[in-house]
């Protein structure tokens, strides 16, 4: 690696022994979790987790990844040209195959996009990082993020929040919750934003600002106690988006370049004579003409059984999702509107996992299998809207009418206790993968498959590891030490005849240590882990076409701390420190901000959306007030160095450190049946990049922009008990 990791390391294990006096007063929360598999706590669990509670979540208002990445260690989540990507340790999706799996009450999200939309009424958030190939499979390569929703009460209870904030958003969330019966319980939830006013301003006349349209969540949970032995869990949901929620911003414009790969040079679309090409790198401002649609809707209906028996229990999760989406818009950043660019996506996922799992004195086991049928179809066109330099306005369609992807699956996952303090643990995941994927081009350049849809069917298989030891040092503290594997799925260009590329493999190797102190008033949790990276998928273009590739292999080398300490009754101090050290190994790369490309050695460069350093503090004042109502004021930093989002090592490909500041302040009165949370997100209006591209026939680097300061106000109102 080229930078010195040592010091680093020191650095982290004597903060760790300083951590160890603290002197504290106060309990922290135990959060349950599950990510495993099983029940266990973040303290027990041989694997880095961060949990964020249902207080955790409304307290701070995060409701979606685009808030959480800014709490939880080496988190990272970013936009651009209609990708969305989590990636966690720097390993993140590629097209729209998860390199993060994404999931809600246990059913796995099969698309990237799909996975963005913002939740409702959670009990928890999970997040795993590291491969977690056998519990998970496909996809899991970096980690795994689980959405746990909030289940019916024993009693009953009901909320109505309504909220206002900058750019003229209006929120409401309404939740009812209880027993209609004593086996039955319910649980509804909905919420809906109105956001009339869009915080990208387009400064294109006659064309309205950007970011802005509706956004809306259902969700209804049933459980019933069928038997003494047996429970269901029945989930309904369905999320809706609709309105101008893109924007596609100029970052570093570079006009020559455009008209070098035959764009023009002056925009007859208006004036015949021309019109000179505008644009701008002002942040969070951005020209696009013509029209911007952003639709998305998601149908998600499972049942969970579990069925306990004395030595052992069984689960069953089957699970049905519909999602599509459609997007319309400008996509050269420019006041010629000339590259218009639109996107119809469907996406229909059955899923079935049923486990077997028990435990005795010494054993805790798991085998299980899982099936999915995923089926796509979508279609992308492009429009040039005035004429190239060829001396037309060429089009261009690329439609998958079929990616079908059948997987199917089985896992065993035990952890044997040797002695009262040391444990060990063993699993193993067969995978394969049944793909069908049918493409078809029309337009400018012809297509290699002539005037049918080129139809490739193929098969992928892989069999993933994991292998722990545990040892509890102490009463509080325990450190383990794991090999684990992950593989994110392959599959086949778009609109060319090439052969379908290939699965990515990552294999870590894991030291961790976790301990409390101050009679569990303060909590350490480290992490050191080494990734060996091969196949890495990646895209490349050349003479104007794209082409999905493997290439050699990259290497991870890393660090991660979390600390929390309450420090009093009042005072709640939380801190993550997540060190990374990433490079590319030997490949030639074209750099598309080249004209015709050029082959550039990608060796030693830092991965994508790796940031070497990422911090996260937190501050909480609790206080209570003469009238006996609750105080709670928060602020909360996040920091990102240096993130790139191509190989090249460029900077101009990059986006330079930046550091988020989000405050809270909650109210609760004395008798709980009301509360407000006075926000400000992004408090010093940071701007920063979080996603770019460069490709040809553009007018230059393009990406999306963060969202800028917004200060706004919720009010709560309880009903029945809490």
């Amino acid at each position: 690696m080229k930078r010195n990791f040592t010091y680093k390391i020191l650095l982290v294990c004597m903060a760790g022994l300083s951590f160890s006096g603290v002197t504290a007063s106060a309990d922290l929360e135990e959060i349950i979790v599950t990510g495993l598999k099983r029940e266990s706590t973040v303290m027990e669990t041989p694997s880095a987790i961060t949990a964020l509670s249902a207080s955790d979540l409304a307290a701070k208002g995060l409701s979606d990844i685009r808030q959480i990445q800014y709490a939880v260690p080496s988190l990272h989540f970013g936009e651009s040209y209609g990708n969305r990507n989590i990636s966690i340790r720097g390993i993140g999706g590629f097209l729209e195959q998860p390199g993060v799996v994404t999931s809600i009450n246990g059913v796995a999200q099969a698309n990237d996009a799909s996975s963005q939309l913002a939740q409702l009424d959670l009990g928890r958030v999970e997040i795993l990082r590291g491969p977690q190939g056998t519990l998970y499979g496909r996809n899991a390569v970096g980690g795994a993020v689980n959405f746990i929703a909030a289940s019916p009460t024993d009693e009953m209870f009901g909320k109505v929040k309504v909220g206002y904030a900058d750019f003229d958003q209006t929120t409401a969330e309404v939740v009812l919750s209880g027993p209609i019966s004593d086996s039955i319980g319910v649980r509804l939830a909905a919420s809906h934003l109105d956001a009339n006013d869009g915080w990208v301003e387009n400064l294109m006349p006659g064309n309205d600002d950007l970011m802005k349209g509706e956004k809306t969540n259902v969700r209804l949970i049933v459980n019933a106690q069928l038997s003494d032995t047996l429970d269901a869990e029945l989930m309904l949901g369905r999320s809706e988006q609709s309105g101008r929620w893109t924007h596609w911003a100029m970052i570093k414009a570079d006009i020559a370049f455009g008209v070098a790969t035959f764009l023009p040079a002056v925009s007859v679309r208006d004036n015949p004579t021309g019109d000179p090409i505008l644009y701008t790198e002002e942040e969070q401002k951005v020209y696009m003409r013509g029209p911007t649609n952003t639709d998305a809707e998601l149908d998600i209906y499972s049942l969970t059984l579990n069925w306990d028996r004395e030595n052992f229990s069984v689960k069953s999760i089957t699970a049905q999702q519909d999602w599509s989406n459609t997007e319309q818009l400008p996509a050269d950043s420019t006041s010629t509107g000339i590259l218009m660019r639109s996107s119809e996506d469907t996406n229909k996922t059955f899923s079935q996992e049923i486990s077997l799992s028990g435990q005795t004195d010494k054993l805790n086991w798991i085998v299980g299998g899982f099936y999915m049928d995923d089926e796509r179809t979508d279609m992308l066109d492009i429009q040039f809207q005035e004429n190239i330099a060829f001396g037309f306005a060429p089009f261009f369609n690329n439609s998958r009418p079929l990616y079908e992807n059948e997987v199917t699956a089985v896992f065993a996952d035990a952890t044997y206790s040797m002695s009262e303090d040391f444990r060990l643990g063993l699993g193993v995941r067969d995978t394969t993968e049944k793909k069908v994927h049918s493409t078809f081009a029309a337009g400018f350049m012809p297509f290699c498959g002539g005037a049918e849809p080129f139809i490739q069917k193929w098969e992928d298989s892989s069999t993933t590891m994991r292998a722990s030891a545990e040892y509890d040092m102490s009463e509080s503290s325990m450190m383990y030490i794991s090999y684990s594997e992950g593989f994110k799925s392959g599959g086949a260009n778009n609109g060319d005849c090439n052969p379908p590329y290939s699965p990515e493999n990552l294999d870590a190797a894991e030291i961790g240590f976790k301990a409390s102190f101050a009679d569990g008033s303060t909590t350490l949790r480290t992490a050191f882990f080494y990734y060996d990276y091969t196949d890495f998928q990646i895209l490349q273009v050349k003479n104007f076409a794209a082409n999905y590739l493997n290439a050699d292999d990259a290497e991870i080398t890393g660090m991660e701390v979390e600390f929390t300490s309450a420090i009093s009754d009042r005072w709640l101090v939380n801190a993550g420190l997540t060190i990374l050290e990433s490079e590319y190994g030997e490949f030639f790369q074209e750099d598309l901000s080249v004209f015709n490309g050029v082959p550039v050695q990608i060796e030693g460069n830092p991965l994508n959306n790796a940031p070497d350093t990422s911090i996260n503090i937190g501050v909480t004042y609790n206080t209570a007030l003469a009238s006996g109502a609750k105080l709670a004021v928060s602020l909360d930093a996040a920091y990102r160095s240096r993130v790139y989002f191509r190989e090249f090592g460029n900077q101009l490909d990059s986006q330079d450190g930046y550091a988020i500041v989000n405050f809270n302040a909650n109210w609760e009165s004395a008798d709980g049946a009301f509360a407000a949370r006075l926000f400000a997100n992004n408090l010093t209006d940071e701007a920063h990049v979080t996603g770019m591209y460069a490709l040809q026939t553009t007018y230059g680097r393009q990406g999306t922009w963060n969202m800028p300061r917004q200060v706004g106000i919720e009010v709560t109102r309880f009903f029945g008990s809490r």
